[in-house]
């Protein structure tokens, strides 16, 4: 049997549940939490408990986590002084390790300016910088439209196919069979709680 990566043994508050789970080497598991309002900060909360910088006492993490940040640029920089995708890796990867690959799926060059990339583009750079210094990632698919996320998916998917491991966290349930496991968000809440919880912006039940 691979190391286990992360073990779960399930995150409950007022508001929802969501259940146990095991990451091991060579897999990929997503974590569906639905879309909504709230995804944005269940997501974060996800990524800090995975990258073990914030501490539940139900989930273990043996290897931290990575998360596959967008990739961000001042509104000046990208005027006056614009990234080049050979400027991003240089400061955000190992060099040391392979990132030629991430030429091989796309066809932009180590030339090309960051802000011309498109989204789909832009988070498989981020993926691409984030593996070359961890075989262990967290990322999303936020942005990417249906005729380009699987093009993303595929790549992290490879990835982790010599002994990576990595969890993607969802809105979609598509990927529900392309998968290591698919874990699915359970609401404890009915709708009347739920829209109560977000009145005046408000949020539900954190994790930590």
């Amino acid at each position: 049997m691979k190391d286990l990566i992360i073990e779960s043994k399930g995150i409950k508050t007022d508001h929802y549940f969501i259940p146990p789970f095991e990451l091991r080497e060579g897999e990929l598991v997503i974590v569906y939490l639905e879309g909504g309002a709230h995804f944005d900060d269940l997501k974060e909360q996800l990524v800090a408990i995975f990258a073990g910088k914030a501490h539940h006492e139900n989930v273990k993490v043996i290897k931290p986590l990575t998360f596959a940040r967008p990739i961000e640029e001042s509104a000046l920089k990208r005027i006056f002084n614009p990234m080049s995708v050979g400027g991003y890796l240089k400061r955000n990867a190992n060099l040391k390790n392979s990132v030629s690959r991430i030429f091989e799926v796309d066809d932009f060059t180590k030339k090309d300016k960051v802000k011309k990339l498109d989204t789909s583009e832009r988070k498989r750079l981020s993926l691409c910088a984030v593996f070359s210094k961890t075989k262990y990632v967290s990322f999303d698919l936020r942005g990417e439209a249906a005729a380009y996320f699987n093009k993303t998916y595929q790549f992290a998917k490879d990835e982790i196919k010599n002994d990576g491991a990595a969890i993607l966290i969802d809105w979609s349930n598509e990927l529900k069979n392309d998968c290591s496991k698919f874990i699915t968000i359970e609401w404890l809440a009915n709708l009347e709680e739920l829209k109560k919880a977000f009145n005046n912006g408000g949020k539900l039940s954190p994790m930590y």
